[in-house]
C-alpha cells in the first residue's frame, strides 16, 4: 500500500512539473514563431546552449547540498581529505557556474550573457545568498571560526537550495523550445539532475543525524529524501508515461541507470544502519560520503547523457 501511495505522490509531483514546463513552452512559442519569419530564430536558439544552462543550473542545486555535507564530514571526521577537497572544489565550481549563467562561458557550452530580466533576478537572488555562504566556506577551509561557519551553512543551505530550484524552473521554462529542446527532454534533464542533488542532500542529512545537528537534517528528513531518490530513479529507469517521463531513450542511458540502481543498493545498506542506530561513527560516515560522491558522479554522467541526447533528438 505504501508503495502505491508513494508512486501516486511521484506521479503528482512529476505531472506538476510537466504541466508547468509545457505551459511555459506554449506561452513562449508565439514569440519564437514570430521571430522565425526573419530566418534567424533557429540559429540564435541553437547557439545559446539552453540544455547546458538547465544542466548547469541544476548543478547549483546539487552544490548547495554538497557543500554543507562536505563541511560536516570534514569537521566531524577531522581528517577526511576527500571531504575537504570536495568542499574546496564545490565552492570554486559554484562561483564558476554562477558567473557562466550570468555572463556566458563558451567552454561550458553556455553561449552569451543572460538577458531575460526574470532569470537575471533569480541569479541575483542566488548571488546575494552565495556571498556570505562562500565566506563561511573559506573560513572552514582556513580553519577559523569553524563552529560559527558550520552553523551558518547548516541554517542557510536550504535557502540557497530553494533559490537554485527557482532558477532551474525559470531556465527550463525559458529554454525548452521546439528548435533546441523539447519540453519532454528538458524534464528528463531536470529530473536526472535533481538526482545529483538528492545524493548530496542525503549525505548532508546523514551527517546531521550522526552529529546531532538538526539544522542539517533528522532521520525523518533523510528517510524522505531517500524515498524520493528511489522513486525518481525508478521512474527514469523504467519510464512513467502517465507523468510524462519516457523510458530511457538510448541503451547507454538505460544501462547507466541500471548501474546507478546497483550502486545505490550498497549505499542504502549503510543508510539503513543510521536509521536503525542513529550513529555509525566517523569511519563509516567517511565511507558513506565517498559512496554518495560516487553516486553523484554516476548521476552526473546520466544527466550529461540526457543533455547530449536532447541535442540529437531535434
Amino acid at each position: 500500500m505504501n508503495q502505491v501511495i508513494n508512486n501516486r505522490g511521484l506521479r503528482t509531483a512529476l505531472r506538476a512539473v510537466t504541466l508547468s514546463t509545457l505551459t511555459a513552452f506554449c506561452f513562449g512559442l508565439p514569440a519564437i514563431q514570430a521571430n522565425a519569419e526573419t530566418g534567424t530564430a533557429k540559429s540564435v536558439v541553437e547557439n545559446i546552449g539552453g540544455n547546458q544552462r538547465i544542466n548547469s543550473s541544476g548543478k547549483l542545486r546539487m552544490l548547495s547540498q554538497r557543500i554543507p555535507a562536505a563541511a560536516c564530514v570534514a569537521i566531524y571526521s577531522g581528517n577526511s581529505e576527500t571531504a575537504i577537497q570536495a568542499l574546496d572544489a564545490s565552492s570554486t565550481e559554484f562561483g564558476k557556474i554562477l558567473n557562466a549563467l550570468t555572463e556566458g562561458d563558451p567552454e561550458m557550452g553556455i553561449i552569451g550573457a543572460e538577458h531575460r530580466r526574470r532569470t537575471l533576478a533569480k541569479l541575483d537572488e542566488i548571488k546575494a545568498l552565495w556571498e556570505p555562504f562562500n565566506a563561511a566556506i573559506n573560513d572552514i577551509l582556513a580553519g577559523k571560526n569553524t563552529e560559527a561557519s558550520m552553523k551558518y551553512l547548516s541554517e542557510n543551505n536550504m535557502a540557497l537550495l530553494d533559490a537554485a530550484k527557482a532558477l532551474v524552473t525559470e531556465e527550463t521554462a525559458e529554454y525548452a523550445n521546439p528548435y533546441e529542446m523539447t519540453a519532454e527532454n528538458a524534464l528528463l534533464i531536470d529530473f536526472a539532475g535533481r538526482q545529483r542533488m538528492l545524493t548530496q542532500k542525503i549525505a548532508k542529512e546523514s551527517c546531521g543525524v550522526e552529529t546531532g545537528n538538526t539544522s542539517l537534517g533528522s532521520i525523518d528528513d533523510m528517510k524522505s529524501t531517500v524515498s524520493m531518490f528511489e522513486m525518481t530513479l525508478g521512474a527514469l529507469r523504467d519510464g512513467m508515461p502517465t507523468a510524462g517521463v519516457k523510458a530511457p531513450p538510448t541503451e547507454e542511458i538505460h544501462d547507466s541507470l541500471v548501474a546507478a540502481t546497483e550502486h545505490w543498493t550498497g549505499t542504502k545498506s549503510i543508510l539503513e544502519g543510521i536509521s536503525g542506530k542513529g550513529s555509525i561513527g566517523p569511519e563509516k560516515q567517511d565511507q558513506l560520503f565517498d559512496l554518495l560522491t560516487q553516486g553523484l558522479k554516476v548521476m552526473n554522467t546520466i544527466t550529461s547523457l540526457y543533455t547530449k541526447y536532447s541535442k540529437s533528438d531535434n
